[in-house]
């Protein structure tokens, strides 16, 4: 009977639950929602909207939807439209929310400036009718705009985000793009700098080399972070229509930056002209007709040198040295030979090495990079390599897999000579000459001393 009884309280328990949040909880989120609609100023949704026309500071400007997502500027003719910009304009006015009414009557609309309103918002629906709002000055606390439906007297107050959603300059409604591709699709870059030899470079699977003006690896950070801040790149503002090709500079560019798009199988080229002010260019991109001004980022990359764009690393360790089991560091005639066993190096004489100062040696050589390279080198006596003062061997398996040496100290720039595999000689830093210019007694693993008893 205690057993009945309880499945009687705890189905008790679960209708009164029941009732508290259909009546209170789910009721006061209806009557929320149904408090958010009244207060909506028009019905509908934005894919209801075909057109939308703004009227600000004397200007008209008007486009039409041409896709789901997808405008086109009417008025003024022949401009690119930022679509994005368009759909979120559409997305917000079937929600733009009144407030508290401010004059229900027809009044003189000058003292709320809707008698020359910031900005008008028509939209015209599909079904052929118009809804249009118009948004004047600011309340005195300046959280609220006066506003009012064209179509009717009342005026009312409506928070400022509704307006600035529509308070946009001519720039805001074009496309601000500066290149249209994706990154991914590029599979070669050119770049025809005025007095400077041109740079090509090419994708070779996951990695990019360079043609031109010669042989050797790229830096793929370099190449794919140039490549982004083209693709990301939004120009701030466009020339007026008095600059033309002439008067741009961009009839003869300096920079031509030609990028290849392997899906599209076509080039996509930005140009660059003059300079109209510090640290800005007239740019364009070549399949289409307006002239922007950017800043000065993309231009100046291309007015590095062919060692900006290469690959700078001293060697190539595959995953980041893990294979390597075998250093073998000459200095003079002093030969230091450390062997991987497990997770732990071992000197020759069977002590245990500092694994961290092992790994340390490794991860300066895999993260090195040249501050020089010498492609075409003198004698390598030069250099101090043809008797180096340290050399190191990696092997793994009894197989040599790199070899580096460093020769003397260099002055300008400042660091030490090395050479690994290949032909060229690099400048490094002295820090990573320091991680090899070692003794045993460098490496060795202290044992330390047993704790003594006390008395």
């Amino acid at each position: 009977m205690r057993f009945k009884g309880t499945t009687v309280l705890f189905l008790v328990f679960v209708v009164l639950g029941a009732f508290v949040y259909f009546t209170e909880f789910r009721g006061k989120e209806e009557k929320a929602k149904q408090e958010e609609t009244k207060k909506r100023l028009f019905p509908g949704e934005a894919k209801d909207i075909s057109e939308i026309t703004l009227e600000y500071e004397g200007r008209t400007v008007n486009a039409v939807r041409k896709g789901e997502k997808t405008w086109e500027i009417t008025n003024p003719a022949g401009l690119e439209p930022d679509s994005e910009t368009w759909e979120q304009m559409a997305t917000s006015f079937p929600l733009i929310e009144k407030d508290d009414a401010v004059a229900t009557q027809k009044t003189d609309l000058a003292p709320y400036g809707l008698d020359k309103p910031a900005v008008k918002v028509t939209a015209k629906l599909k079904s052929g009718s118009s809804q249009s709002v118009l948004f004047g000055n600011e309340n005195p606390r300046k959280t609220f705009n006066y506003a009012k439906r064209g179509d009717t007297d009342e005026v009312f107050l409506s928070a400022s985000t509704w307006s600035s959603n529509f308070k946009k300059s001519l720039t805001d409604l074009r496309n601000k793009r500066v290149l249209d591709f994706e990154t991914d699709s590029i599979d070669a870059v050119r770049i025809s700098a005025a007095g400077k030899p041109d740079i090509e470079i090419q994708k070779s699977g996951m990695d990019w080399l360079i043609k031109k003006p010669q042989e050797a690896r790229a830096d793929n950070g370099e190449v794919s972070g140039f490549l982004s801040s083209i693709q990301f790149s939004r120009t701030s503002a466009f020339a007026g229509d008095d600059i033309d090709a002439k008067a741009s500079g961009l009839d003869t560019p300096a920079v031509r930056i030609t990028l290849h798009d392997q899906k599209a199988n076509a080039d996509k080229v930005l140009l660059f002209g003059k300079s109209p002010e510090k640290d800005k260019y007239y740019a364009k991109d070549s399949a289409r007709m307006p002239i922007f001004i950017l800043g000065m980022e993309i231009y100046e990359k291309t007015q590095q040198s062919l060692f900006g764009w290469r690959d700078k690393s001293v060697v190539k360790l595959e995953n980041s040295g893990s294979g390597i089991d075998e250093i073998e560091i000459l200095k003079g005639t002093e030969k230091l030979v450390l062997k991987k066993a497990g997770s732990d190096w071992t000197l020759a004489d069977g002590k245990k090495a500092q694994s961290g100062k092992v790994s340390d040696m490794l991860t300066a050589l895999e993260s090195g990079r040249a501050t020089q390279i010498l492609d075409t080198p003198a004698s390598l006596g030069s250099y101090g390599l043809d008797r180096p003062r340290v050399s190191a061997n990696l092997r793994q398996g009894g197989k040599d897999l790199e070899s580096v040496k460093f020769g003397r100290e260099s002055s300008n720039p400042a660091g030490v000579y090395l050479k690994a595999s290949g032909a060229a000689v690099m400048i490094v830093g002295k820090e990573l000459y320091d991680k090899f210019d070692v003794k045993m007694s460098d490496l060795v693993e202290t044992q330390s001393s047993p704790a003594q008893p006390s008395k």
